[in-house]
């Protein structure tokens, strides 16, 4: 056969390296058994905000629905968050950690629901 256009562009050449040796596969396979947290693994001193290469990478777009009211308070939060730390701060990265912190603040989140009428039921009940 005439070699050209029709040629297998797969097909191995002498100029290929051919198969991995076994140390490279071992090398390989350390690299793909990393623990999912890397960022922290490979760069603990380097702050997520200067890891990343845009806001949004590695996020996951999550649909909230709020009320007036909440969004009304949303300019003066970040106003306020910015002259706390002192920069400007990507309403991304206020509203995650405001999650954050409710995180790891139940008890918070608990109040602010009960003001709204969760365990409104229980606590007339109780009275």
């Amino acid at each position: 056969m005439k070699s050209g256009s029709g040629d297998d562009p797969f097909a191995e050449t002498d100029s290929d390296p051919g198969p991995e040796s076994d140390e490279q596969q071992d090398e390989v396979m350390e690299v793909e058994t990393e623990p999912a947290d890397v960022e922290t693994a490979t760069q603990p001193d380097i702050p997520y905000k200067f890891r990343r290469d845009s806001v949004k990478q590695d996020r996951k777009q999550r649909p909230i629905f709020i009320r007036p009211e909440v969004e009304e308070r949303e300019s003066t939060f970040l106003r306020n968050l910015e002259d706390a730390v002192g920069e400007d701060v990507y309403k991304t990265d206020a509203l995650e950690a405001a999650l954050v912190v409710a995180m790891d603040n139940p008890d918070l989140v608990a109040e602010k629901l009960r003001e709204w009428g969760y365990d409104w039921e229980q606590s007339a009940a109780s009275r």
